[in-house]
């Protein structure tokens, strides 16, 4: 199994899958009547269709085609194509890439096969393309899974759909199959396969897309809910780039803003004469950068892989810009797309930064689907220092105890300091407030816990996913408010942050001092101890059982905390 870096699991939690744009449906009232494949249609109508070499052998193939069919594979190719997909919170989506992956077999029986074409039913099954004259390919409407749920059986099909508006004024509408014609023609020639017109607007009278429909009784039709066009697959030559041999790759630091979040993670980089090797992705992948007197160049595009069978993804840089929304006259922020990312690069400690954007993308140009964009990274060499945790930022509040029986708040709560430097994550915890206290979860609540936690340590998650380094539930409704703080105990020191409060009556987030106040050092003496509390190494708070090398943390009659290290056995 591929091994990802550190790094990359950081897009994997702030990406929740990858990124797609909202859409905003135009009406457009001109008619474009359009025929597809033209040059082919003046050669071959629809009775020229060549038939299979074999049609009885193509009448026992499996429907949904499951099994790879007998014939030439081209694996790992690079799909481009216009899509929208229907999101029930946001309406259609805008999915267009150039980075989708794909694969395409030359059948022994004469026909193309395309394996999950991107209809976004994501059914991992293999659709077939019946050769007909030159260079034209038919996928006539064909099933393409099948699902069990509710009781009810879901056939898939894949068919020809048009966009129909039910309210042409609000742009309002949705995709439907067909009446006058279900194929779809498109061109394959030396293992390209593509469509045959480009520039296809999908909602304007006469153009086409292909989709997928469902039924349940065999009778009613409905449009699943993506759409796609200007199809093309190609084989992609491009590799990974791994590291010269004999190249060592040192630890560095990089900060960054990702979706107007401060953070920052470790990754590998090696410096080899005058270039730069990044790693960015898997363990082994790397983007190559030349060092130009005071400059740092990365020329955009670099392939760094396949994203689990679904995209092949690219460097890519980029460049925040802010442009007026034509519709609207209000400025909003895009993106420019640039030919290479240029670091300000300082030859003393080696630290190279820029204002642009490092944006791990899918496809080479497209910036619509993508894992993370990194706002004006900086790397750098980390030196641990004793540092105050940068205050959590409460994102949402669900005050759904009356309807389920909890609340919960959602945060983000990033492994830097106040100054946006690094610090580290296994040093790193959280506590939650509630009326103004500091909370117990304890395992009679939370099923998903075996035993008591003040303290969450960063990136902990409950059997339960009551709590996680993002989110935490609570069964009863809070008079004033609730909160969090971060802690930090690093170079033998622990620091605080500020307690970030959510006002449950107002909707206001608020900050207040830490309630207890010092910063204690490990094996330091002073006033006389009030109480005192033990924890493991990673911060998690222990009983007064626990054993091995352990840290108590001990409240003095100053208002102080003092912590040492103590080894029970």
């Amino acid at each position: 199994m591929k091994k990802y870096t550190l790094f990359f699991s950081l897009f994997l939690w702030v990406s929740v899958g990858l990124t797609a744009q909202p859409l905003t449906v135009k009406s457009n009232a001109q008619k474009v009547l359009t025929s597809f494949c033209p040059e082919a249609m003046k050669h071959t109508g629809p009775q020229a269709l060549v038939l299979p070499a074999n049609p009885s052998k193509m009448s026992r193939k499996r429907i949904p085609i499951i099994d790879q069919p007998e014939g030439t594979l081209y694996d790992n190719m690079l799909v481009s194509y216009g899509g929208y997909q229907r999101n029930w919170l946001y309406g259609l989506m805008d999915v267009s890439t150039d980075g989708g992956m794909g694969k395409i077999v030359e059948g022994t029986d004469g026909n193309i096969y395309i394996y999950n074409l991107p209809t976004g039913v994501n059914a991992e099954t293999w659709v077939l393309a019946e050769r007909a004259e030159g260079d034209t390919v038919v996928i006539r409407r064909q099933q393409i899974d099948r699902r069990e749920g509710n009781g009810l059986t879901y056939d898939y099909y894949i068919t020809r759909v048009v966009w129909e508006y039910t309210d042409e004024a609000k742009g309002e509408g949705q995709f439907v199959e067909a009446k006058d014609e279900t194929d779809m023609k498109l061109l394959y020639h030396d293992g390209v396969l593509e469509s045959c017109e480009e520039n296809v607007d999908p909602f304007q009278e006469g153009h086409y897309a292909l989709g997928a429909v469902y039924t349940t009784d065999g009778k009613t039709f409905t449009w699943e809910g993506a759409t796609n066009w200007n199809l093309r697959y190609e084989v992609l030559t491009d590799k990974p780039l791994a590291l010269p041999e004999g190249a060592v790759a040192e630890t560095m630091t990089v900060s960054f803003t990702s979706n107007g979040t401060e953070s920052a993670d470790q990754t590998k980089v090696a410096f080899v004469g005058n270039d730069v090797y990044v790693n960015l992705f898997a363990e082994d992948t790397y983007v190559r950068g030349t060092i130009e007197g005071d400059k740092l160049r990365f020329k955009s595009g670099q392939y760094l892989g396949s994203y689990y069978g679904m995209y092949q993804l690219f460097f890519v840089a980029e460049r925040p810009v802010t442009v007026t929304d034509e519709q609207t006259g209000e400025e909003v922020q895009t993106v420019e797309l640039l030919d290479e990312l240029v670091f300000d690069y300082n030859a003393a400690d080696r630290s190279f930064q820029t204002a642009d954007m490092m944006v791990i993308n899918a496809g080479r140009t497209s910036t619509r689907l993508y894992l993370q964009a990194l706002t004006a990274p900086r790397f750098y060499f980390y030196d641990e220092k004793p540092a105050t945790p940068a205050d959590p930022k409460i994102t949402d509040y669900r005050a759904t105890y009356g309807d389920y029986g909890y609340n919960a708040l959602m945060f983000t709560l990033s492994p830097t300091d106040v100054d946006g430097n690094y610090i580290v994550p296994e040093k790193l915890s959280w506590r939650a407030f509630i009326d103004d206290e500091p909370f117990i979860f304890t395992p009679d609540d939370y099923v998903g816990l075996t035993e008591e936690m003040e303290e969450v340590p960063y990136g902990f998650t409950d059997s339960n996913f009551d709590i996680y380094t993002g989110w935490y539930t609570f069964f009863f409704q809070p008079s004033k408010n609730v909160g969090m703080q971060a802690i930090y105990r690093g170079a033998g020191e622990e620091r605080r942050s500020n307690v970030v409060y959510y006002d449950i009556q107002t909707s206001q987030v608020y900050t207040e001092a830490d309630p207890e106040t010092g910063i204690g050092e490990v094996n330091d003496e002073g006033a006389r101890v009030k109480d005192d509390v033990v924890f493991d190494l990673t911060g998690r708070k222990v009983g007064r059982d626990a054993r091995g090398l352990l840290i108590k943390a001990e409240r003095r009659e100053d208002g102080t905390v003092r912590y040492k290290k103590v080894i029970v056995k």
